[in-house]
């Protein structure tokens, strides 16, 4: 079977680039500096069910992620899940946490929380820097 994203990844974020392993995307919410890696491995629902060098790689990926949002957001803490209760496909979402985001301190999925997307300018402008940023990171296991 071949490897597609799901619909609703696909259609609530900003597709950034490819990493060695997962797509990565920008969530449309402009409440939070939210990424999302999506393991390019079909079928997959849970970390577990990758082979044990796809585990590190995907671990590497976050760890790279992490790292490069740190350096250009300056969040006061980075959350990292791999929840899978809406969408089964396995995706990991990292998302910079901000002690005056609209939720600090409490978790991003609330259930009357509605998403607030990016305005046209600000979208463009995020994607631009933020694919700029996925290709110039090298990420090797």
């Amino acid at each position: 079977m071949q490897f597609e994203v799901d619909d609703r990844i696909h259609t609530s974020a900003f597709w950034l680039g490819d990493w060695p392993l997962s797509a990565v995307y920008l969530k449309n919410h402009a409440d939070f500096r939210w990424l999302i890696l999506v393991p390019r491995i079909a079928n997959a629902q849970e970390i577990y069910q990758l082979s044990i060098i796809e585990r590190h790689l995907l671990m590497d990926e976050m760890v790279a992620l992490s790292a490069m949002m740190e350096a250009l957001f300056k969040p006061d803490k980075i959350n990292m899940g791999a929840l899978g209760n809406m969408v089964s496909q396995l995706h990991v979402h990292v998302v910079a946490r901000f002690k005056t985001d609209v939720l600090w301190p409490h978790g991003i999925w609330q259930p009357d929380l509605i998403a607030n997307p990016y305005d046209a300018e600000e979208a463009n402008g995020l994607v631009k820097i933020l694919r700029k940023k996925i290709e110039e990171v090298s990420v090797t296991s």
